[in-house]
């Protein structure tokens, strides 16, 4: 699975010029990032966990996107996620185990808003 940059150097564009500009806008300024229904499961939570370029980002939506604890954990334990102050995780296979581990997060500490269920 590829991680974050390599999606954002690749796919948009064939020289990678258009994601590269959006991946320096969101360096600088965060953003709020929909990717509700999109299937990104588990390993896509990985690589946007682990992407040093998410590091300003201040709302992500992750519904209906097949996410389980493991997923739930990557989040809870991103240390490049720390500004993120929404997240929206209705619709994922999340139980109340992994529900607790993003509640009591010590890496999430601008997280106000946590959605679970519609």
């Amino acid at each position: 699975m590829p991680n974050i940059d390599e999606l954002i150097r690749d796919r948009l564009s064939k020289d990678g010029q258009v994601l590269n500009l959006k991946a320096q806008f969101l360096r600088e300024v965060g953003a709020i990032v929909d990717l509700s229904q999109n299937g990104i499961g588990d390993e896509g939570v990985k690589a946007l966990a682990q992407s040093t370029v998410l590091v300003n980002l201040r709302n992500l939506n992750l519904a209906s996107n097949s996410i389980t604890d493991v997923g739930a954990k990557y989040l809870a334990t991103s240390k490049h996620l720390s500004k993120l102050r929404s997240l929206q995780l209705v619709v994922n296979d999340i139980s109340e185990q992994g529900e607790k581990m993003l509640r009591n997060s010590t890496d999430l500490l601008s997280l106000t808003s946590l959605k679970f269920r519609v």
